[in-house]
């Protein structure tokens, strides 16, 4: 920040009263900013921090103390050493030579070598995307704890590599910024904080927004949707998908298909049971036609889980809103005769979300026999949206009468 922003009485009284959390406030609500204050979450990435420390930072329950924390927060946000209020300790840099692209370097006693040409942001990019893909293939197996204290750190990475970069490179590393953010996202909405899963959701569309990469930013409003249809808001859900289907002529088959299933979905919650179908139809439609085509890009790879068997899946689930069990349970059972191995966790929601359709149907041996599959799976995997599913089934079971069976299910969800 320029002078002047160190310079106003908000940030000169901030810094004054020598408590990090009344600095970081005023950091962040500084007219300079715009009409809107710094977002927490963004503010947390730069500092390495999750949300609720930083909340509590600055609310002043949790005083910051540690001369290293002082100092680590002081330089991520460029505060100037002479207005602190505790040594910086910066020892002085040696001048390191200016190399630009394309220089020789001359070696003492040697050849002269040739200063790359050029620049390493598309292949940090790259490199961290295949990374990304990883971490996707290990929360698809074990579930998102085991990711939830690195992803987070990754994204961080990111907003320092960010500061000082212009140009392309700059594009290509919001883009991946903003795939990690948005799998951040996921990650808390998978263990069951939607506030949180939002807030980083939020924080990948400004990134996607940043780097004009409209397919990206239609995918994460979908994403978006999705978290507002696990908070049982259907209007906003509805909203924020319509929102990423505006731009269709640069959407993948499958960003498109998961987009209408999220509609569909949407539709499911407000008992509109003709919008839903139609929006099914058309999103079966899109999964296929994404698959003939057999396209293996960065535009497809965003939704290369939306198989036939994921969206059985998922017109399960509305079939169930809709109160149609019959027409569930034949859904998924197509869908799961067909499962892919490597997509173990919604494997167990795919189960659990079959038990609701059996209980739904007032068949409780069943919906109990399918949960226990689903508990040895949830409880590998951890998933909070899986055993959301199965406590919906002992709930159902205990309104229909079934005590023995919800019993029985209670027992096993002790496991959990």
């Amino acid at each position: 920040m320029s002078p002047e922003f160190w310079a106003t009485d908000q940030m000169r009284d901030a810094l004054g009263s020598r408590d990090m959390g009344v600095v970081v406030r005023a950091y962040r609500r500084h007219p300079s900013h715009g009409p809107r204050p710094l977002s927490q979450a963004r503010l947390c990435r730069w500092l390495g921090i999750t949300q609720g420390q930083l909340s509590r930072i600055e609310t002043g329950h949790n005083r910051v103390r540690e001369l290293e924390k002082l100092i680590d927060y002081a330089r991520c946000l460029r505060i100037p050493s002479e207005l602190l209020w505790f040594d910086v300790d910066d020892q002085p840099t040696r001048e390191r030579p200016e190399l630009s692209v394309g220089a020789m370097i001359p070696l003492p006693g040697g050849p002269m070598v040739s200063a790359a040409a050029s620049r390493t942001e598309p292949a940090l990019a790259e490199s961290l995307l295949g990374t990304l893909r990883q971490y996707a293939t290990t929360d698809n197996i074990a579930g998102p704890r085991s990711l939830l204290a690195v992803v987070p750190q990754q994204v961080a990475f990111i907003e320092r590599l960010l500061d000082g970069t212009s140009g392309r490179g700059r594009v290509d590393l919001l883009k991946a910024g903003a795939r990690f953010a948005e799998f951040a996202g996921w990650l808390y909405q998978d263990v069951g904080d939607l506030r949180s899963a939002m807030q980083w959701t939020s924080g990948a569309l400004d990134m996607a927004d940043e780097a004009n990469d409209r397919h990206l930013a239609s995918y994460i409003r979908m994403r978006k949707s999705n978290i507002a249809s696990d908070a049982r808001k259907p209007d906003l859900a509805l909203a924020l998908a319509r929102a990423a289907l505006q731009t269709p002529q640069v959407l993948a088959p499958q960003v498109r298909a998961v987009a209408l299933r999220q509609e569909a979905y949407a539709h499911a919650l407000k008992n509109n049971h003709d919008a839903c179908a139609r929006a099914l139809e058309q999103a079966f439609r899109y999964a296929v036609s994404g698959k003939e085509a057999g396209t293996s890009n960065e535009s497809a790879d965003l939704a290369n889980y939306c198989t036939t068997e994921y969206l059985e899946m998922e017109a399960a689930h509305c079939w169930v809103e809709l109160n149609k069990p019959k027409k569930a349970i034949s859904t998924l059972q197509e869908g799961l005769a067909a499962w892919q191995p490597t997509f173990r966790r919604d494997l167990g929601l795919c189960l659990a979300r079959l038990g609701v359709a059996h209980a739904r149907d007032n068949e409780p041996e069943h919906a109990v026999t399918v949960a226990e599959h689903s508990i040895a799976i949830a409880a590998q995997t951890r998933s909070h949206r899986t055993e959301k599913q199965l406590r919906r089934i002992n709930d159902i079971l205990l309104a229909g009468g079934a005590r023995g069976e919800a019993q029985r299910l209670q027992h096993a969800l002790a496991a959990l």
